[in-house]
């Protein structure tokens, strides 16, 4: 650190010496940037301030073992970019996802009658995400630290340790005991000049206690891998999204009347109609008139005639 602060002091003297005319200065910051220690220098010194700023761990006892485990809720600005940027945080911490839920829920819906003929409907929509992942139990602090620039509001923030370490021993002496059993066992059943049952039942007791070794070992690397990646839960929401948009109305027709005086013409103008229409019926019938007044007219013509001549 004291290297390249002094490395840094020595190139800003360089350059205000160099200041003295153009060409000087020029030719002074170009071999400044020629020299490959200056640069390096500068370069883990940066590197150096960021790693104190980004890297924290929790001090924990080197002898014991913890599960690590960290929940987290707390509000963003936009759920989508707060997402993929954790994704690409978890990346850099050598983490991965295993759960990722992000929905839009709508929340609350309401329609007004902004005119005769539309409608505002507006919509509250909440957008929220859950996440789940694992981070390398030394990771875990500066990942979490790294969140913090996405928070607007945090809700709560939880870590828990759990310490196993008893456990890894009880597993490991467990292991060490069926191991020695199988050993003494198997070369038992070797030298041993038994009859058949009784052999296959010493072999079915050393294959019993082999699946007991078996599933003390899955749980001891179940145990080893939750030591070495933490679970985080991260819940994620942000302000509620206020939607609103007007449709038309198309059923207003059915419940508006028009006034008194527009009924009284229109019941005019159907009188009318009905008339005329009447008028041209008659019309067109007028054959048929003509036929029917002769008919009546010649039944009463002959009708006088027969009288007169009885």
């Amino acid at each position: 650190m004291n290297l390249g602060l002094t490395v840094i002091a020595c190139a800003i003297v360089l350059i205000s010496g160099c200041s003295s005319s153009a060409e000087r200065s020029k030719y002074c910051a170009d071999s400044l940037m020629k020299d490959s220690f200056v640069k390096d220098s500068i370069a883990k010194v940066m590197a150096a301030e960021e790693a104190k700023l980004t890297d924290t761990h929790t001090n924990t006892p080197a002898d014991r073992k913890f599960i690590k485990t960290a929940e987290l809720k707390f509000c963003v600005r936009n759920v989508l970019y707060a997402t993929e940027k954790t994704e690409d945080l978890t990346a850099k911490y050598g983490g991965y996802m295993i759960y990722s839920n992000l929905v839009n829920r709508l929340e609350n819906s309401e329609r007004a009658n902004i005119s005769r003929d539309s409608i505002l409907i507006s919509k509250q929509i909440i957008v929220e995400n859950q996440l789940q992942l694992r981070i390398p139990t030394q990771n875990l602090d500066s990942f979490v630290r790294s969140l913090k620039p996405l928070v607007t509001f945090l809700d709560y923030r939880i870590i828990k340790l759990n310490d196993v370490t008893l456990q890894y021993i009880s597993n490991q002496k467990k292991t060490d005991r069926l191991q020695n059993y199988e050993k003494r066992q198997a070369q038992h059943i070797d030298s041993k000049s038994a009859k058949l049952h009784e052999t296959s039942n010493a072999e079915d007791i050393l294959l019993e206690h082999q699946n007991q070794a078996d599933e003390i070992k899955l749980q001891s690397l179940s145990l080893d891998d939750q030591v070495k990646y933490c679970t985080v839960t991260i819940d994620i929401y942000q302000e509620p999204i206020i939607a609103k948009k007007v449709i038309a109305d198309f059923n207003y027709v059915s419940y508006v009347k028009p006034g008194f005086g527009a009924r009284v013409w229109d019941s005019v103008v159907q009188g009318w109609n009905i008339l005329a229409e009447v008028v041209v019926f008659l019309v067109k019938i007028w054959g048929i008139a003509f036929l029917i007044i002769a008919i009546v007219f010649g039944i009463k013509y002959l009708s006088r005639w027969y009288k007169q001549i009885k």
